[in-house]
C-alpha cells in the first residue's frame, strides 16, 4: 500500500510540472524577440473601482492525495464538491519540503504534499522540482488545475489585453491595476499587472472593467502546454511588455546554455525582480476572500453562448464559522455499559500447535515496504567514435535494488561535463519512463576527448562512467590524398558513406577544380535525392549523358535555372558563388537576402552573390581566416567536398 501511495504521489507531483516548461519556454522567448507585438497597452486614464483587497486566481483545486487515478486528468466540472479543496496557502518554507521527509498516512504531511503538487513551479524558482524561491529565474507561479478550473481576477482593475492564440501563452489575459499597494509598501500608489496564461476560455475583452472576485476565465493548456495549468504573474511598471520574460534566445545561447539550465542557473533573475513581484505573496498579503463572484460560467455547458453562465454548485469550497447559537449541544451519556470481567476459566488458552504458524518467518506479501527511493542509473560505451550514433540508458534503481517503471519525479537535465557530447533530448519528464522500465536517449559528437554524462535532478547530480571519443579512421583508398591535406576527414567521410568517389586509377584530385554538373551530382547524393527523368529547355544538356538525370531533377527542384540563351553550360567550371547558391538551394536552406556587412575585401554588400558567401563564411564552410574570397576562381573538389561535408554534420 505504502509503495502505491508512494507511485500516486510521484505521478501527481510530476504532473504539475510536466510539459509547463515547453510551454513557458516557447511563449516567453517569442516576446523578447518581438516585443512590439506583445508590448500591453497601459491605459492610464481609465478608471476601476478603487482598491479593495485582493482574491486568489483559483478558488478550488483537487484533492490530489486523495483523487482517484481515473480523475487525474478529469476536466473541472467532473469533480465532485468532496473531490476539490481551497486553494493552498502558499508557503514558500512549505513547498521547499524534502518529500522524502514526509510520510503517508499524516494529514499535515498530506496538505504539504498538496501544496507541493498544486504550486508545481514556485516564484523565482527552476525546473528541478525542490520547491526553492529564489533559485533560479521563473518569475511567476505555475498553478497545477484541471481545464476547466474558473479563473478569477484577483483585484479591481482594467483589461489590457485579451488574447486568444494556440501558440505561445495561448488563451491569456493581463489586467492593469492602478493606484494598488506596493507588495512591501502598502502605502504605496502603484501600478499592477497581473496576467494568467494558457486558459481554454477567456471571458472579459479588451478595455473591459473587471472587478474583484471575477470570473475572466477558464483554466486550460492552450499554447505551447501540453499539461493544463495556470501561468499566474505580477509584473509591476518597469516591465516594458506584460506577461514579462527576464532572458532572451540569444542571452541564454552567449551564456552556453539551453531554456532550462538557463532558468536553473538564475539567467536574468535581477532583471525579473525587478520587474515583477511575488505573485502568490501578493494576494495573500491583501487577501479579501468573500468577494469571490459565485456564478461558474462553463463554456462547455449547453446554455452557454457569449458570457452566458452554466450552472454549478454555489460556493464549494467556502467556508462559513458557524454562530454560537448554531451549534448542536451534545447531550450528556447518562449511561454507561458495564463491562463483564471474564472468570479465569473461561479465558482458553491457545496449545502450542495452534500458533506454530505465527512463529514462521513472515511471508514477501506480509512484509510493508517503504515507498522506493529511486536512484538513477546512467550508462553509456566506454568506447564511442565521431560519426557513430552514440545512445545513452537510464535505469531507476530503488533501495531494495529493484527497477521500477513510471516513477521517475521531477525534470531531469542530462547534460555533458566536459562538453564533448550533444544531448539530443537533455530535458527528462515522467512521460520519458512512462509505461517502461528504462529511458533510451541519444546524442552526438562534438569533439573528440574524455567526457561522461551527467544527470541533474531534484537537487543531486549523477554520472554516467567516463567514456573516449576517438575520430573515426576512415580508410584512405587515394594515393594523392595525404591526412595532412587540408579537406582530408571531410573527403573521407564522404567517401565511406558513398557521396563522392575517386578515379579508377585510384585518385582523388583534391585540388582540380569542378564542373556544374559535377557539383550538382555531389550535392544531389550528399542529400541523398531521388533521380527524377524529365524534358529539359537547355539547348545543350544531352539527357543520355551520365549527368542528365542530375541537371533534370536539379531543375525540377528549382535548384538550378539556366541561362538567359537557352544554355545550362555543364562542362563550364563552377565559381564559389555559384556553388554556395547550388549548395543551399538543394539543402532547403533559407538564406537572409539583406547583408548588413561582408567580411571579405573582394565582395561588395551589393553583389548579388553576398548573401550566399557571407552565410557561408557564418556557417565556418569559408575559413574564418580568409579575407581575399577571389568569387570567379572555381571550386577545387577538395572544397566543395568540405562543403557538403559541413553542413552534413553542422549539428553534430
Amino acid at each position: 500500500m505504502a509503495k502505491n501511495n508512494s507511485n500516486t504521489y510521484h505521478r501527481f507531483y510530476v504532473l504539475g510540472l510536466s510539459s509547463m516548461l515547453v510551454a513557458v519556454f516557447t511563449s516567453v522567448m517569442i516576446p523578447h524577440l518581438n516585443p512590439q507585438l506583445l508590448k500591453t497597452s497601459v491605459l492610464e486614464d481609465v478608471t476601476h473601482a478603487p482598491f479593495d483587497g485582493t482574491v486568489y486566481p483559483i478558488k478550488a483545486v483537487p484533492d490530489w492525495v486523495n483523487l482517484p487515478s481515473e480523475k487525474w486528468e478529469a476536466h473541472f466540472s467532473a469533480l465532485s464538491e468532496a473531490e476539490l479543496m481551497d486553494l493552498p496557502y502558499y508557503d514558500p518554507a512549505m513547498l521547499s519540503t524534502n518529500p522524502d521527509n514526509l510520510e503517508w498516512g499524516n494529514s499535515e504531511h498530506n496538505k504539504i504534499r498538496n501544496a507541493k503538487i498544486t504550486y508545481s513551479v514556485p516564484y523565482m524558482g527552476n525546473y528541478l522540482l525542490d520547491g526553492k524561491e529564489y533559485a533560479g529565474s521563473h518569475l511567476a507561479v505555475d498553478l497545477k488545475v484541471p481545464i476547466g478550473t474558473p479563473v478569477y481576477a484577483i483585484a479591481n482593475g482594467v483589461v489590457t489585453k485579451s488574447v486568444e492564440q494556440n501558440s505561445g501563452f495561448g488563451y491569456h489575459i493581463v489586467v492593469q491595476h492602478n493606484n494598488v499597494p506596493g507588495l512591501n509598501d502598502p502605502n504605496a500608489n502603484t501600478q499592477m499587472f497581473s496576467s494568467y496564461s494558457h486558459m481554454s476560455a477567456v471571458l472579459v475583452d479588451d478595455g473591459e472593467t473587471v472587478t474583484k472576485g471575477q470570473q475572466i476565465g477558464l483554466s486550460g493548456n492552450t499554447g505551447t502546454a501540453t499539461t493544463p495549468h495556470l501561468h499566474f504573474q505580477i509584473d509591476n511598471s518597469a516591465a516594458p511588455w506584460h506577461p514579462y520574460w527576464p532572458f532572451t534566445w540569444s542571452e541564454a545561447n552567449d551564456a552556453g546554455l539551453d531554456f532550462f539550465s538557463a532558468v536553473n542557473a538564475g539567467l536574468g533573475a535581477d532583471r525579473a525582480k525587478q520587474t515583477t513581484v511575488n505573485p502568490m505573496m501578493y494576494v495573500q498579503k491583501y487577501l479579501d476572500s468573500d468577494n469571490v463572484s459565485n456564478t461558474y460560467i462553463d463554456t462547455n455547458s449547453a446554455n452557454f453562448e457569449g458570457l452566458s453562465a452554466g450552472s454549478y454548485v454555489d460556493d464549494i469550497t467556502k467556508t462559513t464559522s458557524a454562530e454560537p447559537e448554531e451549534v448542536t449541544e451534545v447531550e450528556e451519556v447518562t449511561e454507561v455499559e458495564e463491562v463483564t470481567e471474564l472468570e479465569p476459566e473461561e479465558i482458553v488458552k491457545a496449545e502450542p500447535e495452534e500458533v506454530s504458524d505465527v512463529l514462521t518467518e513472515p511471508t514477501e506479501e506480509t512484509i510493508i515496504k517503504a515507498p522506493p527511493v529511486l536512484t538513477p542509473q546512467i550508462s553509456v560505451n566506454g568506447k564511442l567514435f565521431t560519426a557513430e550514433s552514440n545512445s545513452f540508458e537510464i535505469n531507476l534503481i530503488d533501495q531494495y535494488g529493484d527497477t521500477f517503471r513510471d516513477a521517475f519525479v521531477g525534470e531531469g537535465l542530462v547534460t555533458s561535463v566536459n562538453g564533448f557530447v550533444r544531448i539530443s533530448t537533455p530535458l527528462l519528464t515522467y512521460r520519458n519512463f512512462d509505461g517502461k522500465t528504462s529511458y533510451t536517449g541519444t546524442f552526438s559528437i562534438k569533439s573528440t576527448g574524455r567526457d561522461r554524462l551527467k544527470l541533474e535532478l531534484n537537487g543531486e547530480t549523477y554520472y554516467s562512467d567516463w567514456f573516449k571519443v576517438e575520430k573515426v579512421k576512415y580508410p584512405n583508398p587515394f594515393k594523392d590524398l595525404s591526412d595532412s591535406y587540408k579537406y582530408y576527414d571531410a573527403i573521407l567521410y564522404l567517401n565511406d558513406n558513398g557521396i563522392v568517389r575517386g578515379y579508377s586509377n585510384g585518385t582523388f584530385r583534391p585540388t582540380a577544380t569542378v564542373t556544374r554538373v559535377e557539383a550538382l551530382k555531389l550535392i544531389l547524393e550528399g542529400i541523398k535525392a531521388s533521380l527524377n527523368k524529365g524534358d529539359l529547355p537547355f539547348s545543350d544538356v544531352d539527357l543520355n549523358e551520365w549527368y542528365g538525370d542530375y541537371v533534370y531533377t536539379a531543375y525540377d527542384k528549382g535548384i538550378v535555372n539556366g541561362y538567359p540563351d537557352g544554355s545550362f553550360k555543364p562542362s563550364n567550371t563552377v565559381n564559389k558563388p555559384e556553388f554556395y547558391k547550388i549548395l543551399f538551394n538543394g539543402m532547403g536552406v533559407d538564406i537572409n537576402p539583406n547583408v548588413d556587412s561582408v567580411p571579405f575585401d573582394d565582395v561588395n554588400i551589393d553583389d548579388w552573390y553576398a548573401p550566399y558567401v557571407v552565410y557561408a563564411y557564418e556557417l565556418g564552410i569559408i575559413d574564418k581566416n580568409v579575407t581575399i574570397l577571389n568569387p570567379t576562381a572555381g571550386m577545387t573538389r577538395g572544397e566543395v567536398a568540405y562543403a557538403i561535408y559541413r553542413l552534413i554534420t553542422l549539428n553534430d
